[in-house]
């Protein structure tokens, strides 16, 4: 009976029939998703993966569009089957939430592991539970020691002097436009790299060379990302054959281990002959549970390099960039920072510091400087007493 009923609707309807029908279920079912819904558009089958290639050339300004119509919080899902679906959100009370009072219900998960393990491997951005902690233990305790406050204060402070405003000087002398936030990223990865690691990698020299390693490290996190936007079909097709993004992303992957790697090599030597205030130095001193040995493998030590530079680059040189742009379109409120640091430092013993703030405020409030050394010596000793005192 089953047989004769398909028989019978076969020779009724015909592909182009079943054809339609599925299409005009498709767009009900989009329609209904577009009326229904505030976020960003969840196609049938696909998710959000056709609108995110549709965006794709302004992402940030799309994904901020669609936080502002839902209220700072919205849900999305990709391909079926795929595994894909979560929320993003910028709301505060969520965040917290997350981070901070129910931070061991918000594992990392399979899912994203899987996507970051060949950049990430075991380090602390692809880690969860007793690995996390492990990690997170073995860092805040060495960055909390005074030697390693104080090296990262004078590393901070050379790089600002000696390479920082050499280059804006540099700029200005040329009356050329600059891309503030590539010269910003330029700064907080030299810092990055000095303060963890005790190297210098050059990222910051006026004629603003390139970088194997920084441009590596680039490719390899915008590579890594490309996997959370297409089915896992699709990437892990891809790194099987080794074409495409999967063969750019193995590339930049081996350079930056390589960079890991020497770097854990030429520390470990250089601990052997001098005491160095490193990060990357500290935690090779660390003792296991029964005194006798080094605590961490070469294995773990270069996650910690990986996961550190991805920690301290994009994060800082970003919140720089907005911080400058925000500045410039609200002179009132740069007046009412310099008037606090005016109260902060006016309160200190040193009366030089205090001369040398005023002199400086006067030229800031008005728009010019009598001369580049007199702003780099003023401000050093005001950054070091900020620090220090209002740690700001």
């Amino acid at each position: 009976m089953i047989n004769n009923l398909a028989l019978s609707l076969a020779k009724v309807l015909r592909f182009s029939d079943v054809a339609v029908a599925l299409f005009s279920l498709f767009l009900f079912t989009a329609l209904l998703q577009r009326l229904t819904k505030k976020g960003p558009m969840l196609w049938p089958v696909m998710g959000i993966v056709p609108t995110l290639f549709f965006h794709i050339h302004h992402i940030f300004d799309w994904v901020t569009d669609c936080l502002i119509r839902c209220g700072g919080t919205f849900h999305y899902r990709g391909m079926w089957m795929a595994g894909s679906h979560g929320i993003v959100t910028v709301d505060p009370s969520n965040i917290e939430y997350m981070l901070k009072t129910r931070f061991i219900n918000f594992p990392k998960g399979q899912y994203y592991r899987e996507r970051f393990s060949d950049l990430l491997r075991g380090g602390i951005f692809n880690s969860d539970d007793d690995k996390w902690k492990e990690q997170r233990r073995a860092a805040t305790s060495e960055m909390h020691s005074t030697s390693f406050v104080e090296y990262s204060l004078e590393t901070a402070r050379d790089l600002v002097h000696q390479k920082l405003l050499k280059l804006i000087d540099e700029h200005v002398a040329s009356g050329k436009a600059v891309d503030l936030q590539d010269v910003l990223l330029r700064f907080t990865f030299d810092n990055i790299c000095m303060v963890a690691f005790g190297v210098d990698t050059g990222c910051l020299a006026v004629h603003h060379p390139d970088i194997p390693f920084a441009r590596a490290f680039e490719q390899a996190t915008e590579l890594t990302l490309w996997r959370f936007m297409v089915p896992p079909f699709v990437w892990k097709t891809t790194r099987f054959f080794r074409v495409g993004p999967e063969r750019r992303l193995e590339e930049a992957v081996r350079t930056v281990r390589e960079f890991a790697s020497k770097t854990v090599a030429d520390r470990r030597i250089g601990c052997r002959f001098t005491d160095r205030s490193d990060l990357l130095s500290r935690l090779m001193k660390v003792p296991d549970e029964q005194g006798k040995a080094e605590k961490f493998s070469e294995a773990y030590l270069e996650d910690f390099c990986i996961s550190f530079i991805l920690a301290g680059r994009d994060t800082s040189s970003v919140a720089l960039a907005w911080f400058f742009w925000l500045i410039y379109n609200h002179p009132h409120v740069e007046i009412r920072i310099l008037e606090e640091i005016n109260g902060i430092v006016t309160q200190q013993p040193n009366s030089d510091s205090k001369a040398d703030y005023h002199a400086l405020h006067e030229k800031w409030v008005v728009g010019h400087f009598q001369t580049q050394d007199q702003i780099n010596d003023s401000m050093t000793r005001n950054y070091v007493s900020l620090k220090r005192k209002a740690q700001l």
